[in-house]
Formats: C-alpha cells, sequence, structure tokens
C-alpha cells in the first residue's frame, strides 16, 4: 500500500510517518514538506492514500489545491486532511476526503483513521493485487500469450507502452498506471516510466545523482530507477538483507 504524507512541520511529519508505520501493514510510505513533490509523487506512484497538511508555509498551494490535483491525477487516492485550521472543512469537501483531522492531533483518531482506511483499502485492492496471469498482446494479425512470470519490466516511450521479457518487446495500448495494476503487487513502480519486476532483479547500480540502473537475470536489458524508487525499494528489502 502506497501512502503519500505532506506536510510542512518537520517534527509534525516525522510523527505522522511513525504512527502510519505502527499501524498498518508494510505501507510504501513517501513523505515531503514540498507541494510540488507531493503533486510529483501522486503522478508518478498513484499512492492509495494521501495525508495533506492543509496551509504549507512558503508553498504557491495549499493542501486543498494539492488535494484537487491528486485527485484528478488519481480519483482513487483517499485524502486524510490533518490541519490545525478548521476554517477549510467545508471546502475540503469537493474531494470527498476520508477525514478531516485537526491539530493538536488525537492520536487515538489518527490510529483510528489509519487502521479503518487501510484495511478498506487493502479489502478492496485484494483481487487487484493478485494480479493476472498473462497478457495478451496483438500484432498485425498475430496474437502473442506472455506469462506475467517472464516479463522483466515495463517502460513508457513517447506513447506507447513496451512489454520486455528476455528476448522480445510487445507494445501495448495500456498506460503503465492501467498495465501495473494488472500485473500484480511483485510488480514496483520504480521511475516514472518504468515499472520491474521484483523477482527478475539481479543488480541495482548508482549511475548518477539521482539515478540508478536495474540489471536483470539472465538477460542483458537493463531499466532505470529513480531515487524515490530506490529508497522505496530498499525500505521493502532491508529487512531480508543478510
Amino acid at each position: 500500500m502506497k501512502i503519500l504524507i505532506l506536510e510542512d512541520e518537520d517534527y509534525t511529519r516525522r510523527f505522522i510517518k511513525k504512527i502510519v508505520l505502527e499501524n498498518s501493514s508494510s505501507p510504501q510510505i513517501f513523505d515531503t514538506s514540498s507541494g510540488k513533490e507531493a503533486i510529483s509523487l501522486a503522478r508518478e506512484y498513484m499512492p492509495e492514500i494521501a495525508m495533506l497538511d492543509v496551509e504549507l508555509e512558503g508553498e504557491d498551494f495549499n493542501g486543498l489545491e494539492i488535494a484537487r490535483i491528486i485527485h484528478k491525477i488519481s480519483p482513487e487516492t483517499k485524502i486524510v486532511f490533518i490541519t490545525g485550521h478548521s476554517k477549510y472543512a467545508v471546502s475540503a469537501f469537493d474531494v470527498h476526503p476520508y477525514d478531516y483531522i485537526l491539530k493538536p492531533i488525537n492520536v487515538k483518531r489518527l490510529i483510528e483513521t489509519i487502521v479503518t482506511l487501510t484495511n478498506y483499502v487493502s479489502k478492496n485492492s485484494s483481487n487487484e493485487n493478485r494480479g493476472i496471469n498473462r497478457i495478451v498482446v496483438k500484432s498485425g494479425g498475430e496474437m502473442f500469450f506472455i506469462s506475467v512470470n517472464d516479463i522483466l519490466y515495463a517502460e513508457r516511450l513517447d506513447r506507447d507502452t513496451v512489454i520486455h521479457d528476455s528476448k522480445n518487446t510487445y507494445s501495448v495500448q495500456d498506460s503503465l498506471q492501467e498495465l501495473e495494476k494488472k500485473l500484480g503487487n511483485k510488480f514496483l513502480r520504480v521511475h516514472k516510466s518504468y515499472i520491474v519486476n521484483e523477482e527478475k532483479i539481479k543488480k541495482i547500480t548508482e549511475i548518477g545523482e539521482r539515478v540508478y540502473q536495474i540489471e536483470f537475470l539472465n538477460s542483458d536489458k537493463v531499466a532505470l530507477m529513480s531515487r524515490s524508487g530506490f529508497k522505496e525499494f530498499r525500505e521493502k528489502i532491508e529487512n531480508l538483507t543478510l
């Protein structure tokens, strides 16, 4: 489950992140103090839940405006506002927020909201997260049946989504976001233009300040990983590292 936290107070952001980690099962958390970065993260990762402060010091947009943008990008994202101001409550309802929590934060209420909401999202996405077994691709007069287990990664090239196995490439009509939902939870969004099969990763190498290169098992093909994608992947596997 992907959870976005936007909060400009460092202490409060760390506190919310701590409560989320303690009361949900293996979340992928993206936390930021920047409204622009929150929008970028929402566009790249399509979080199931977004927890947003409203008044953001030094920002061009407030949390309500950012919520509206996120709602357009990802209508299924559940919005929770966490703010010190009750005056925005009425305006907030045009994005249909799940909750509106006032500061100082009532910890019991925050925990109840997190537990209830994450359980709801998990239950409703459980069938979707199992993914499909194969992809059917039409090309000319031919149909190709691709086993999902054979897929290394998929990438967005201009207006096309391209699927790669160890030998071949296939163009599909789905957007990268649509394909990610179909493939299931062993496929990770590691970059705005790439999703990868985590079971096929052989090595990750830093090749620039904000860019990593992924090599795959039994293949010479490579994909790219962003810094935020690397952080997410590292947090997911750190308990498995020897």
